[in-house]
């Protein structure tokens, strides 16, 4: 098939979860089909991708700071739309699309996030279509409400959460077939949003990238990765810093912390940092170094949707994990058998100071952890159900016409 897919960004380098599911889907699925990327950007190759033609697209972006941030901010108060679906809104990405559809015949439309949908407006109707949902956004803007202390930002954000539930809600039914990373998102999908045609397409991970390392691990060492410019990583972060790092440093002294990831915000850096034992990296080159000698890699996460590929990378590494329930949710991994669920502060301390100071009696997490991996969640596989829904997608839109 043509298929012409639309999505936020290149999906390179790969430094973010959603970069990383992007990339190795397309990479596998263009190897039987020919993919014409539209996206926002300047580079118009997609590494060790020769069958996908990218269509790069200036950017209508505004920087998450500064008067025209805030300016933007306010001035969403009127519209229907939530502001990040207004900030992608891109008049130079719906003439880019209207211009390859009147010169090229494809098979297939597929949106690779949510907000997207804007720029696709026009063409839906005329072609068989799917939509990746990487979360139900409207389920993180609801959780960023729950958690936010201050009245005036707690206003606005239940805004954009019920703007973002209609949004979404409109959205699903554009297209022929929906995919979502997991059961509770289809759940939601199917039942808020009364969209029957979803299948779940789960996260994965390179097992070959992310194997297992002969080194030797840190002692009482802990690790976090994740794209630090994502504000529920930033309250993970805070969560794990404020609340639960030091009552495991009142147990052991010498416990560390290390927080792996892009762009973190300068003024949480510093105040992370005056922590004692707390170290940020910033964009780092390989985040399996850091993974590789950690004792334990922790998920404190409180806010988010989806399923989290943390997870999925650290366990195909065979390492122990610790998560919060929000942390592992969406992704089909028992407590006590594949890795440990704490919600609480306290019983998250109390389990990492366990799982430190005696590694070895939670070493059948790793072994387990590592097989269910292998086992479920291969991009390969994963790469399969893709193509299924894509074959679907144009099947459903022959039958009907």
């Amino acid at each position: 098939m043509k298929v012409l897919v639309v999505d936020e960004e290149l999906p390179w380098p790969l430094n973010t979860g959603k970069r990383l599911r992007t990339y190795n889907l397309l990479l596998r699925m263009q190897r039987e089909h020919e993919l014409h990327l539209v996206c926002h950007g300047e580079a118009d190759t997609l590494p060790g991708c020769p069958n996908v033609v990218v269509h790069p697209v200036a950017s209508p972006v505004v920087a998450q700071h500064g008067a025209k941030f805030y300016s933007a901010l306010l001035a969403n108060l009127w519209s229907p739309d939530p502001y990040v679906v207004q900030r992608h809104s891109s008049k130079g990405m719906r003439k880019t699309i209207a211009d390859l559809v009147a010169s090229e015949a494809f098979d297939l439309v597929h949106c690779e996030w949510t907000p997207y949908t804007v720029n696709l407006l026009e063409v839906l109707e005329a072609y068989p279509s799917v939509l990746s949902t990487h979360n139900v956004e409207a389920l993180i803007w609801k959780r960023l409400w729950e958690r936010e202390p201050n009245p005036l930002k707690k206003s606005y954000i239940w805004l954009q959460w019920k703007k973002m539930e209609k949004y979404e809600a409109r959205a699903v039914h554009l297209y022929d077939k929906v995919m979502c990373v997991s059961d509770e998102d289809k759940q939601c999908i199917v039942g808020e949003f009364d969209c029957p045609h979803v299948t779940v397409v789960p996260n994965g991970v390179d097992e070959q990238y992310f194997a297992p390392d002969a080194g030797d691990e840190m002692k009482n060492s802990m690790v976090f990765t994740g794209s630090m410019d994502w504000r529920p990583n930033q309250d993970a972060v805070n969560y794990f810093v404020n609340d639960i790092f030091p009552l495991i440093r009142e147990a052991l002294p010498t416990a560390s912390f290390t927080i792996v990831g892009r762009f973190p915000p300068e003024d949480m850096t510093r105040k992370w940092q005056r922590v004692e034992g707390v170290t940020v990296t910033g964009t780092v080159d390989d985040v399996r170094t850091y993974i590789a000698r950690s004792s334990l890699y922790v998920v404190p996460l409180r806010i988010g949707g989806g399923s989290r590929l943390k997870i999925l990378e650290a366990l195909s590494m065979r390492k122990r994990v610790l998560s919060t329930t929000v942390g592992a949710e969406g992704l089909k991994l028992d407590s006590g058998q594949h890795l440990m669920l704490e919600d609480s502060a306290e019983g998250f301390a109390r389990m990492a100071v366990n799982m430190l100071s005696s590694p070895s009696e939670f070493e059948h997490l790793a072994d387990n952890g590592m097989q269910r991996v292998l086992s479920m969640y291969t991009w390969d596989s994963i790469a399969t159900v893709m193509n299924d829904v894509w074959m679907r997608a144009r099947e459903s839109r022959a039958h009907a016409s």
